[in-house]
């Protein structure tokens, strides 16, 4: 039987283990740092599924994976919740992005514009058309783009569905077990050492996010960087908001169980998950932009989560130089929406060698020097010196 390691017990990493155990005939471990699985940003998500929303560049490789992410969510839902008997909280209410001052308008035309071109569904709205729609929104609103097809979950609740199925599929994990470097023999990674030990795989899948890049001695370490998002939610009876609802600055989220999330920031301090009282500020003054009955909401709790960035804020997904190695990281702020997709792709590969997909544009190569290429051959074999 063939085995895989899976370095990274988040979202992604659950998502690819789920995903290997239900085609059955592989044997699958995962390596999580923490004392519990998913403990890191895809607990300390939002769960917005909007995939124009993140489309750094307008259409474009980043866009179609988006897209092709966001087909998979209703039947992952749909099979977790089936098997676990977890409410996910999943439900589709539309997104509506305001612009409550004169940049906020030129910006919602291009957007409008590069969104139409490729064929998605959006609308312009007169702020009268959003005052209808969320009575609750400033007064000042200007207008604002509708997205019917945005979705939402609730990231906690996915975390523990995964976490679930996994474990009844018969998945190994491994808590408390960070890696301290990869095995390799030759140009093949061959598995994983730890504190304790080591782990022997045919397949070796990095999915650790920020920490993605913890071996530094491989000739091709993945350039991740940690960003830190902070969110408030405040408690309520009432919800204020139908929608996603988002400007600019911030963004809301009501959740079905009585709260409003508002966020973020994106801050690039290291491994630092502090809350901090500028940013807990910001996201409150954004947050009372968009509604301003946020500002007499009394109580609220805060956390702050590390995405999985890269220089150029596009995931690495796939084959390294390294034969038995395969990259799942970089996701920044869709973890949540790629999961199922990368558990595809990845579990594509192992099983074929082949996606579907095009992953060039998401290639680890696009950050490997021409010159460190050639030092790939060059690797001792795992003991020698």
């Amino acid at each position: 039987m063939k085995r895989v390691a899976i370095i990274g017990g988040g979202i992604i990493g659950l998502a690819l283990a789920e995903e290997l155990a239900r085609r059955g005939g592989i044997e699958v471990q995962i390596l999580e740092r923490n004392s519990r699985i998913g403990n890191e940003a895809s607990s300390a998500a939002a769960g917005i599924l909007t995939p124009q929303a993140e489309s750094l560049e307008g259409p474009g490789s980043l866009l179609n994976l988006l897209l092709a992410g966001y087909t998979l969510i209703p039947e992952t839902v749909a099979r977790l919740q089936e098997m676990t008997k977890i409410d996910l909280d999943y439900r589709v209410p539309g997104m509506l992005t305001l612009a409550l001052t004169e940049a906020d308008e030129e910006k919602l035309t291009h957007d409008l514009q590069w969104q139409q071109a490729a064929g998605l569904q959006v609308e312009r709205l007169k702020a009268a058309q959003v005052r209808k729609m969320e009575p609750a929104v400033s007064d000042k609103v200007r207008g604002g783009l509708y997205c019917s097809q945005a979705a939402q979950l609730d990231p906690r609740r996915l975390i523990r569905a995964y976490g679930q199925a996994v474990e009844q599929r018969g998945v190994r994990s491994l808590l408390s077990t960070p890696a301290d470097r990869f095995l390799v023999e030759k140009n093949r990674v061959i598995g994983v050492e730890f504190s304790d030990g080591k782990i022997y795989a045919d397949w070796v899948v990095n999915c650790a996010g920020p920490w993605a890049g913890f071996d530094r001695s491989l000739p091709i370490p993945v350039p991740a960087i940690p960003a830190r998002g902070q969110i408030l939610q405040f408690s309520m009876e009432f919800p204020l908001v139908q929608r996603v609802v988002r400007s600019p600055r911030a963004y809301l989220v009501q959740r079905s169980q009585g709260s409003l999330i508002a966020g973020t920031t994106v801050e690039y301090v290291g491994f630092d998950k502090s809350v901090t009282e500028q940013a807990t500020r910001t996201i409150r003054e954004g947050a009372c932009e968009i509604v301003p009955s946020v500002g007499s909401i009394k109580g609220e709790s805060a956390w702050a989560g590390l995405r999985p960035d890269t220089p150029d804020h596009l995931p690495i997904l796939g084959p390294t130089p390294l034969e038995g190695y395969l990259v799942a990281a970089g996701h920044f702020r869709n973890g949540i929406l790629l999961a199922p997709l990368t558990g595809r792709i990845i579990a594509d590969l192992i099983f074929s060698g082949t996606s579907s997909m095009d992953l060039s544009a998401f290639s680890i190569s696009r950050f490997v020097a021409k010159q460190v290429r050639g030092k790939i051959d060059q690797l001792p074999a795992d003991g020698e010196t």
